[in-house]
């Protein structure tokens, strides 16, 4: 999967059952802590999420607006990619959109993420916000796999 200047396309196949990773990715308990997030509500379309990330050098408020849940398939939500600094004010910024896709595959399960709308990113953060997101995914994806093991 490629990058381009707007999105972030990254995919792992995990060996575990789609059900399983399914409820990893979509039970905001499970998505807490692998994603090391503390969530204060479950996840819900057309609902927000509120948390707070526990990532030692990358404690923030996380918001993530849920968009479209489609059992077993796809998980969508939008977000303020890399909101660090408590000074600037993030409401004028368009959100990302997050996609999971899942599908069975031969060893396991294909987990697909897709980040994209970062050319709608306040200029001056939007090369940070891209970096920080593309070894994000990375790493989100080494820790839902590890979890899931």
């Amino acid at each position: 999967m490629e990058n381009s200047e707007n999105s972030i396309e990254k995919q792992i196949v995990i060996r575990a059952p789609l059900p399983k990773v399914w409820k990893a990715l979509t039970d905001a308990k499970q998505f807490g802590q692998w994603f090391k997030v503390d969530l204060h509500s479950d996840f819900v379309a057309g609902k927000t999420t509120k948390g707070q990330n526990t990532s030692k050098g990358f404690e923030m408020k996380m918001e993530f607006h849920i968009k479209e849940i489609r059992p077993q398939s796809y998980f969508s939500y939008a977000w303020i990619p890399f909101p660090m600094d408590d000074k600037f004010d993030y409401s004028s910024e368009q959100p990302t959109l997050v996609e999971f896709f899942l599908e069975e595959a031969r060893s396991g399960t294909l987990l697909k993420v897709k980040e994209s709308g970062f050319n709608k990113i306040t200029a001056s953060r939007r090369a940070e916000a891209f970096k920080m997101h593309t070894g994000g995914w990375e790493s989100q994806l080494k820790n839902i796999e590890k979890f899931l093991d």
